[in-house]
């Protein structure tokens, strides 16, 4: 079994076990609060159930990346102001939707997973649209999981405190933390010598990543041979975690889960250097 079938495993075992956990859920435990800040287990819900992976695929596949209606245009994307729009699309949808929340979310989920199936092995390269550029179909399953997975651990996590993400979803998080990081750091006009910070993974495969902080922003790369001014070292979830800003770098190191080598000043201006997630 090659990647692309693993993941879409992974994606239809990963679907089924969060449909079957909210089938078993009580109604009252959805106005709970979330790991999303303003959002509750509901909202999440709704979010998860509106990203329109489906119509954004099926267009692509027909040759298209332009954006379906009501969605922007990629030349107008900004960072903070798709956040907001998100979160005020996942309120609306819950409003509209009312006590049929999860009919509706299950038919949406599993929309948004069978055009999976769909793809041909000539297929998997072409783009569609997503609002910050385009991205290869290839790309939207991974973001498909990574979204599933996160947005599950966001309710699991406050109602089961010993949750943890699966190994196969874990992988396909790390491939799109590269998105999550152009998501969690902004231009820095005052930072005037670039800081490379090195992440060391342990699990569930041994790998390094460079992010260097610049002025204009945040890049994302293999471990280079240079030094490092901060080398950090974590496991998969850990490091998954932090980059999608659930888990502060401060809280980790605090653990134990994220150790560090290096100044310890430039250590801690990791997380203060945050900006979205």
């Amino acid at each position: 079994m090659g990647q692309i079938e693993e993941r879409v495993s992974a994606l239809q075992q990963e679907a089924e076990t969060f449909k079957k956990y909210l089938s078993d859920l009580p109604v009252e435990a959805w106005s709970q609060p979330s790991a999303c800040d303003r959002w509750t287990v509901a909202d999440v819900i709704c979010h998860v159930g509106s990203q329109g992976f489906a119509v954004s695929i099926t267009r692509g596949l027909q040759g298209t990346v332009a954006p379906p209606e009501g969605r922007p245009p990629v030349e107008q994307h900004n960072e903070d102001e798709f956040a907001e729009q998100i979160a005020q699309r996942a309120f609306a949808t819950k409003e509209q939707i009312g006590d049929e929340l999860l009919p509706w979310f299950f038919k949406n989920l599993d929309e948004s997973i069978a055009i999976f199936g769909t793809i041909g092995p000539d297929q998997w390269d072409m783009p569609c649209y997503w609002p910050p550029g385009p991205e290869p179909v290839s790309t939207l399953l991974d973001m498909r999981i990574a979204e599933l997975a996160m947005h599950a651990w966001d309710i699991y996590s406050q109602l089961e405190p010993d949750y943890h993400l699966s190994e196969g979803t874990v992988g396909a998080l790390i491939d799109t933390v590269p998105r999550a990081v152009r998501r969690a750091f902004r231009s820095d006009p005052d930072l005037a010598v670039p800081i490379t910070y090195r992440l060391n993974i342990s699990s569930p495969a041994a790998v390094g990543f460079d992010i260097v902080l610049a002025q204009e922003g945040a890049q994302i790369g293999p471990a280079s041979t240079d030094n490092a001014d901060v080398i950090f070292t974590c496991d998969g979830e850990t490091y998954v975690l932090v980059m999608y800003g659930r888990l502060t770098p401060d809280a980790a190191m605090a653990d134990g889960r994220l150790t560090f080598e290096g100044d310890s000043a430039l250590a801690a201006g990791f997380g203060q250097r945050f900006k979205g997630g």
